[in-house]
């Protein structure tokens, strides 16, 4: 994986700077294109042909073109054997050279023909252009900035933090932050920098100074259905994913996998194993038993003989943790999860250079269980309001003698009768955890609506979690977390292949009578151990709640509150909900980690 940094006026010194910014991203190698009235520079980390002609920016055969690019084009020797019949000329081993010679040859129409994980800018002198690009599902990210003449693109909002644009916070994207815990696509928590999103290009005209075309070359659909039998869905499944995997061990650097023992990181595992001799796996675990899933791990390294490295963490490696975030996640980002994938990557980083994840399977094989409480929330808020205030009461009774743990959230759903856009947000809401609380504000995010379009209830949340959840939440934070130790990280259960063809199982065979995953786990019956492919789910979480009651309890509070530089939450309201938390009998813990997250972003970056 690499950095990149560009802008359009000729700079050297500041287009060192900003590409320094991105160390981490790339320390092996750094190259610029300070001419034609353009700055654009790269930070490598070498991955695919580790000699100098892999340096970048990289230029076809007359110079008109070239590129800075981060990522890894999976398919990049059928490309290239493609355009070398069509008479171009390679001068490296790379995967970087197709996307010059494959601009020159199909221009935009180059995206459709890609298979990887990818975010780019193309200098065109011809036409006096940048082709900005980034892949299907936003993996690699990429931010840009167009204003008073000026345009400015970079991998990280870092670059844009430290140049000389104006600082503004969007508070738009602050409340929405505060609802979701990141901010969404398309936007920045700057006014005036935004994201590209996942499947769109981007052109800049140079001489014009404005952008004349932004729009997706593609997205995902769930209206064909396959109709086939179960046993042969599951040879599709096994032979799709297995493709997909292969497909991403390509590689002149040492690789591995994360390991937790679930289900999908141990379906990436069995298949590596078959083309890896020596396959290293990572693991990590905290200091309290709830968190610890190194049992399952363990199961899935013996079975598959893998060389398996765990280590255990502890609050105070967690607070340590903490004050280095705020750098790496240079955006407001506050999903606990950070952590432990951050510390999974700094375990990973001492053995490779390249490790493949499971992320994305529970967005296309119905891994969560919110699809299906989603269908009974919409229910719930549906009915008549006779049974449903009769529901009401009789669950408020309940609550009153079991103390059920999230009661507060279900409340809101015996309400007024919602869109689904609406009821999806609310299972996500953590500003607001009282009965009703900031719904009104939620309909400010109508273009949520667009995801909610198929018949059935489960498609239409894997719908908007594949179009939102997974860019903006879990990618976000295994890109941040990989990049910050010079560690990339693959995700082959979102190729875009496997996906299409994911996307057409009826959510029937997805889910059966409350068992999630049904037709994936099915398909790996001969393949994984029974205990692993139905132990319960869980999350891939740290002891957040009981650290904030105990080790991390001071640290955390001065963080919360002696933060004064901004007044965007009631501190009076705050200070209540903190004192229900740590009498034990309420959870708070995600509202106060997305606050500590924002306020120790602010004072890093913003000050």
């Amino acid at each position: 994986m690499c950095g990149i940094v560009g802008f359009n006026w000729e700079d050297f010194s500041k287009i060192q700077l900003l590409a320094s910014m991105l160390n981490h991203r790339g320390p092996e190698q750094e190259g610029f294109h300070v001419a034609d009235g353009v700055s654009i520079g790269h930070k490598r980390l070498r991955i695919i042909d580790l000699s100098e002609q892999g340096k970048q920016p990289i230029y076809n055969e007359d110079k008109t073109i070239c590129v800075t690019y981060n990522g890894e084009i999976f398919n990049f020797e059928q490309i290239k054997h493609e355009l070398e019949k069509s008479g171009h000329r390679f001068n490296s081993h790379t995967d970087t050279e197709v996307l010059v010679h494959g601009y020159e040859q199909w221009g935009a129409g180059l995206l459709k023909r890609l298979n990887g994980q990818f975010a780019f800018c193309i200098f065109d002198k011809k036409n006096n252009l940048f082709f900005l690009a980034r892949d299907r599902f936003g993996i690699k990210p990429l931010y840009y900035y167009n204003k008073d003449k000026q345009f400015i693109f970079g991998s990280e909002l870092k670059v844009f933090l430290k140049s000389d644009i104006k600082k503004t916070i969007d508070k738009n994207v602050l409340e929405y932050y505060l609802f979701f815990c990141n901010t969404p696509s398309g936007q920045s928590i700057l006014e005036n920098v935004r994201k590209l999103p996942p499947a769109h290009y981007l052109i800049y005209d140079l001489k014009t100074r404005k952008i004349p075309k932004c729009e997706s070359y593609w997205s995902i659909s769930f209206d064909e259905q396959l109709d086939c039998s179960e046993e042969e869905l599951k040879r599709q499944i096994l032979e799709h994913i297995e493709k997909s995997v292969q497909m991403q061990l390509i590689s002149d650097v040492p690789l591995g996998a994360f390991l937790s023992g679930g289900v999908d990181s141990s379906i990436i595992v069995s298949i590596m194993r078959k083309y890896v001799k020596e396959l290293n796996t990572f693991s990590i675990r905290f200091d309290r038993p709830a968190y610890n899933e190194s049992h399952y791990a363990k199961i899935v390294s013996d079975k598959f003989h893998t060389i398996h490295h765990e280590i255990e963490f502890n609050a105070e490696n967690v607070r340590d943790l903490m004050e280095e975030l705020p750098y790496y996640y240079d955006e407001p980002f506050g999903d606990p999860s950070m952590v432990p994938t951050s510390l999974v990557c700094q375990v990973a980083r001492q053995h490779v250079t390249v490790s493949l994840s499971g992320t994305g399977g529970d967005e296309l094989f119905g891994g969560y269980p919110r699809y299906n409480r989603f269908g009974m929330a919409k229910y719930v808020n549906h009915l008549p309001s006779l049974p449903k205030n009769i529901l009401r009461q009789a669950a408020l009774l309940s609550h009153k003698f079991l103390k059920i743990e999230g009661f507060h959230r279900w409340l809101t759903f015996f309400g007024p009768p919602q869109h689904d856009y609406i009821i999806y947000l609310q299972l996500f809401n953590s500003m607001f955890p009282g009965e009703n609380q900031g719904i009104e504000k939620l309909t400010r995010f109508n273009y949520y609506e667009k995801h909610f379009r198929y018949r059935d209830n489960a498609s239409n949340v894997m719908n908007c979690d594949l179009n939102e959840y997974l860019p903006d939440d879990l990618l976000v934070k295994e890109d941040r977390a990989s990049m910050a130790v010079t560690l990339e990280a693959r995700v082959p259960l979102i190729d875009h292949e496997l996906a299409e063809f994911a996307a057409q199982i009826p959510s029937h065979f997805k889910i059966r009578r409350g068992q999630t995953k049904y037709i994936l786990k099915k398909s790996f019956e001969n393949i994984l151990p029974h205990e692993i492919l139905y132990r319960p789910k869980q999350g891939f979480g740290m002891p957040l709640q009981e650290y904030l009651r105990d080790e991390l309890k001071d640290y955390s509070y001065g963080k919360i509150f002696d933060f004064n530089q901004l007044d965007y939450y009631d501190k009076t309201e705050l200070e209540r909900l903190w004192q229900r938390h740590q009498s034990g009998r309420y959870d708070y813990s995600r509202l106060f980690w997305n606050i500590i997250m924002f306020n120790m972003w602010f004072n890093k970056w913003m000050i």
